[in-house]
C-alpha cells in the first residue's frame, strides 16, 4: 500500500480505537511533531505509523502547535478535550494564545477556536482567574470597537467568569447588552457569566432588555426576556433575594404587563414572586 494511502487509515484506525486524548486535533499535532523531528515516514509500515504518532501525540504546547490543533475541519467537541490531559499551566496558555484565533478568516480554525475557549472558561476558571495576565488578549478584543458581536457572548463568558469586577465590569456590561439587542444566540453565557462577576448585573441584564423592548415583543425578543428571567429564578440563594428584594420587585411589576399575554412570563413570575416573599419572611423571622 501506498504512504499515501496508509496515513490516512492508520489515523482513521486510531480515532476509532477511542484512546484518550487521542483524536483527529491531537493527531494533527503528532505529525507536525513528527515532521519537525525528522521521522521518515516513507520506511515506516503500518504498525511503524500507528506507534509514531501515538509517541508524539498530546495537546498542544505551543501557539504554533495550538494553531495546527484547531486548524482540523473536524469540528472540536467536548470529548476532544480531556480534562485530566490539559495542565493547569497549559489551560492557562490556552487562554493567552486563543485570542488570536477568534475571528480567524480561516473557518475551522475559528469555529474550533471559539469551542475551545468556552471549554477552557467551563472546565479551568479557577486557574485561569488566578492567572490574570492571561486575560489581557481577550481585554484588548473586548476594547475594540471592530471586534465583531458574534464573539460578544464569548468575551462576556471569559471576562465574567475569569476576570476581576474591578477590571471586567465594564466590558462584561457593554458585550452582554451587545448579545441582548444582536445575538441572544449565546445568551445562556451571559446570563451565567452576569451571576458569577456579580449577581445584581443580571438583575440589570433583565432590566436592559426590558428598556429595548417596547410595545409587544418580537418572538425573538421574547426568547431573550424569558432566558433571562429563567436564570433569575433559578437562583437558590436566599441571601440574594433578601439583598435585592426591592429592584427584583420592581422588575416583577414590569414584567406582569408581559405577562399578562404570555403564560410562560407568567410562570416565571411566579417562581420569582415565591422566591421574595420567602426572602420577605426571613427577614420577618431574623
Amino acid at each position: 500500500m501506498s504512504q499515501a494511502a496508509l496515513v490516512p487509515r492508520v489515523i482513521s484506525a486510531l480515532i476509532r480505537a477511542e484512546l484518550a486524548g487521542v483524536n483527529a486535533h491531537t493527531l494533527a499535532v503528532a505529525w507536525q511533531r513528527a515532521e519537525s523531528a525528522g521521522v521518515n515516514f516513507e520506511s515506516l509500515s503500518e504498525r511503524g505509523l500507528a506507534l509514531v504518532l501515538l509517541q508524539y501525540c498530546g495537546y498542544p504546547t505551543s501557539p504554533q502547535e495550538l494553531s495546527v490543533f484547531l486548524r482540523v475541519a473536524q469540528p472540536l467537541t467536548p470529548n476532544a478535550l480531556v480534562s485530566a490531559l490539559i495542565s493547569d499551566d497549559q489551560a492557562v496558555n490556552y487562554a493567552r494564545w486563543l485570542p488570536a484565533f477568534l475571528e480567524d478568516m480561516d473557518l475551522p480554525l475559528q469555529r474550533n477556536s471559539r469551542l475551545m475557549l468556552r471549554w477552557l472558561v467551563a472546565e479551568r476558571a479557577a486557574a485561569i482567574a488566578a492567572q490574570q495576565p492571561a486575560l489581557e488578549r481577550l481585554r484588548r478584543l473586548a476594547d475594540d470597537p471592530s471586534t465583531s458581536p458574534k464573539i460578544s457572548a464569548l468575551l462576556v463568558y471569559a471576562l465574567g467568569k475569569c476576570g476581576t469586577l474591578d477590571e471586567d465590569y465594564d466590558r462584561v456590561i457593554h458585550h452582554a447588552e451587545i448579545v441582548i439587542t444582536q445575538d441572544r444566540g449565546n445568551l445562556d453565557l451571559v446570563a451565567e457569566a452576569l451571576y458569577a462577576m456579580y449577581p445584581p448585573a443580571l438583575i440589570n441584564a433583565l432590566q436592559y432588555f426590558l428598556d429595548q423592548t417596547e410595545g409587544r415583543p418580537s418572538r425573538q425578543q421574547l426568547d431573550t426576556g424569558l432566558l433571562l428571567l429563567q436564570k433569575v429564578a433559578e437562583i437558590e440563594d436566599r441571601a440574594f433575594w433578601q439583598a435585592y428584594h426591592a429592584p427584583l420587585s420592581a422588575l416583577v411589576d414590569q414584567l406582569s404587563a408581559l405577562g399578562e399575554r404570555h403564560a410562560a412570563i407568567t410562570r416565571l413570575l411566579d417562581q420569582v414572586e415565591k422566591q421574595l416573599a420567602y426572602a420577605a419572611y426571613d427577614a420577618d423571622e431574623g
